[in-house]
């Protein structure tokens, strides 16, 4: 299967609706969406192995802008999802299937920062508009992310 946005972008909506109770939770509820949707990606026929450390790179990278109430947090924000998807595709994340290898990296995890800013300084935007504008960025993203498979040896594919 492949990646899915508008499903990444319909949990988002819930979360936010939900309005939790702690920044420990919404970072937890948000990474494990994140890994819900990552884990339908395919690097051509094979499929990235995720882990409770790839889940738990993107939560603590968005938890520590959670707690840090201040002054430019849409840009703070905005970096830790950057962080967090550059720490989530950890170099070396097992890549299973027809072709075995290993995750590169999330190349493009620097490009969420300036869309990611725009949508977390509105505010006066709606929780579907926010989590349609978050999805599309980090979709975007995660688009970036490469594999290097064989068999043919050395074969770079990109997660879709």
């Amino acid at each position: 299967m492949a990646l899915q946005p508008t499903i990444l972008s319909s949990q988002f909506t819930t979360i936010f609706q939900a309005y939790l109770p702690s920044a420990a939770l919404a970072a937890k509820q948000l990474a494990l969406t994140y890994t819900a949707y990552a884990q339908t990606g395919q690097f051509g026929a094979s499929v990235p192995t995720l882990l409770p450390i790839n889940t738990a790179a993107l939560e603590q990278a968005l938890l520590s802008a959670m707690v840090i109430p201040a002054a430019g947090s849409a840009v703070l924000m905005a970096s830790a999802w950057a962080t967090g998807l550059a720490g989530f595709w950890l170099p070396g994340t097992p890549v299973l299937g027809p072709q075995v290898g290993v995750v590169n990296g999330c190349l493009g995890a620097l490009s969420v920062v300036s869309p990611l800013t725009a949508v977390f300084s509105n505010v006066l935007s709606t929780a579907p508009l926010t989590a349609s504008l978050m999805a599309s960025a980090i979709h975007a993203a995660t688009l970036t992310t490469t594999a290097t498979v064989a068999p043919p040896p050395a074969t770079v594919l990109t997660l879709l």
